[in-house]
């Protein structure tokens, strides 16, 4: 296997809080294996069974599903992520989504029998593996709820006063890079930053600084009622 950098060891979301032995050690006791994918291929299709777990060693990959209009991207994937991790240990383990290859990319991937021996090693892993689910379940889950709200306005309207709701106060933090939340709204990342500048020129939003912005409820509220 050629050989990962360690910088995608440290930085991959699953391995975050292992000291620099214990990731050599991952790295090297278990049956990883490297493939390199070139855009425009497909990693996957829904139904495709799965047997390994897989992790974005390098580049960027598009999960979509077929819907009635078209190609729905629910979310582009970058390095570190896991691709539809937990579904590995349910008892039919099928991809839900397709995934398509934006960029050349390099995945790297691991016997299940051998990620379930890493888990049950390394509660730190397995914590990371856990935790990473559960977030994949609020952001699809969200993405979801959202579908009732028709422009993009109101998506950034109804997503900003949930965060509100759940930070208690009017000074809100995104839970989500921009790129992430632009696939929550299902819109291009131009596209959002110019409906955000605008929300924020009438005052409904004022940015305070990275990822960090103040709320006007009311007027939230009223783009909900009036779009």
């Amino acid at each position: 296997m050629d050989r990962i950098p360690d910088l995608f060891w440290k930085n991959a979301p699953l391995f975050h809080g292992l000291n620099s032995e214990d990731r050599t050690r991952l790295a090297r006791e278990y049956r990883w294996t490297l493939s390199s994918y070139l855009p425009g291929q497909y990693l996957a299709t829904m139904g495709d069974p799965i047997e390994k777990l897989l992790l974005i060693a390098r580049g960027t990959i598009a999960a979509e599903v077929i819907a009635p209009r078209g190609v729905l991207i629910m979310e582009r994937l970058t390095q570190g992520a896991m691709l539809a991790g937990p579904v590995l240990f349910t008892a039919d383990p099928r991809f839900p989504v397709q995934l398509r290859v934006l960029e050349e990319t390099g995945i790297l991937s691991l016997p299940r029998s051998e990620a379930l021996l890493m888990l049950a090693s390394y509660p730190g892993v397995l914590e990371n593996f856990l935790r990473e689910g559960g977030e994949k379940i609020l952001f699809l889950a969200e993405k979801i709820r959202l579908v009732q709200f028709s422009s993009m306005r109101q998506k950034i309207a109804g997503h900003f006063l949930e965060l509100a709701r759940r930070q208690g106060g009017d000074d809100i933090r995104l839970n989500y890079t921009m790129e992430t939340l632009a696939d929550l709204f299902g819109v291009t990342r131009p596209a959002l930053s110019r409906c955000l500048g605008q929300m924020v020129d009438e005052g409904s939003v004022t940015r305070l600084g990275k990822g960090h912005f103040r709320v006007s409820p009311s007027e939230l509220e009223a783009i909900l009622e009036a779009d």
